[in-house]
């Protein structure tokens, strides 16, 4: 576990323009809140499409097998609170968690439906699954939008896939909504019982965050970013490493670092030429606290 540091940040070094444009310099507390928060937020959207993934990976490993409605086992993580509908003639699933939420055995409270529709032949180049959200909610956060993937090449141990989302939209349960679109490389690997173990990503995203500030973020290849299912079960649900830069309106850049490989929620962000680890909250636990607008 690596060790928290105090965010000694000048005013100077985290400034936003405020609503008539002019430069307005931080406080080292709000430095540090706003750091977390977009660090966070980072990690609650990327985390919260891995979830919405992994349905779809079991989903369609069990394709043509469930011969109508049942129980989701859903590996390790999901319980078997959910239940599938399937229809062959359309190539859809439904996974349906229930109004009342389904507790997972890793803990997360799953409302709605993810439907997911098959086009090819699985684990052929082009097969695509497209993914919509009905009512579907995580941990109170409520996501929208159309996942498009498409398998581009693979093994049993480890497949690629390109991930697109459209329309992305997370409404958080203060009413505040941030919204997404992305475009990245998916690469899944599974050990020989075809559990998932690792998830690595890289490519773009944008789109406006809780504060109403648009935002475009990078991953490169180079150094994608990693989440491992063992940590996800011990509950933490921050990448474990890989490097994302995020540019947000009015903001200088911010580039976060995910560690090491260690099951922790621990950062190191740096933003000019200021670098410092802090504990970020994936799961939005913590109160908001807004920028100061002019």
């Amino acid at each position: 576990m690596k060790n928290i540091f105090g965010l000694l940040i000048t005013a100077a070094a985290f400034t936003f323009y405020s609503c008539s444009e002019d430069v307005e310099n931080l406080s080292d507390t709000d430095a540090i809140d706003i750091a977390i928060e977009d660090a966070s937020l980072e990690s609650t959207s990327t985390e919260l499409m891995e979830d919405i993934d992994e349905v779809a990976d079991y989903a369609t490993s069990s394709f043509g097998n469930s011969g109508g409605r049942i129980l989701f086992g859903g590996g390790k993580r999901f319980g078997d609170c959910a239940e599938i509908t399937e229809d062959e003639a359309t190539s859809t699933k439904t996974i349906d968690f229930g109004d009342e939420g389904c507790i997972g055995r890793d803990g997360r409270v799953r409302t709605g439906k993810i439907i997911i529709v098959h086009e090819g032949e699985r684990d052929v180049p082009g097969f695509k699954r497209t993914i919509t959200l009905e009512d579907f909610s995580v941990d109170t956060i409520q996501i929208e939008g159309v996942r498009i993937m498409t398998y581009v090449s693979g093994t049993d141990t480890e497949k690629e896939y390109n991930a697109t989302l459209t329309g992305g939209k997370m409404t958080f349960p203060d009413g505040q909504i941030a919204t997404r679109e992305s475009t990245r490389t998916r690469i899944a690997s599974f050990d020989e019982d075809g559990e998932k173990t690792q998830v690595a990503r890289y490519g773009s995203a944008n789109g406006i965050n809780r504060d109403g500030l648009t935002y475009d973020n990078v991953v490169d290849e180079a150094t994608p970013i990693l989440s491992l299912s063992t940590c996800r079960e011990e509950g933490f649900f921050a990448p474990v490493s890989g490097i994302l830069s995020i540019n947000i309106e009015g903001e200088s850049e911010k580039v976060i670092d995910y560690g090491d490989g260690t099951c922790d929620n621990l950062v190191t962000i740096t933003q000019d030429g200021v670098s410092e680890e802090v504990e970020i909250d994936p799961k939005q636990r913590r109160k908001k606290r807004s920028r100061r607008r002019g």
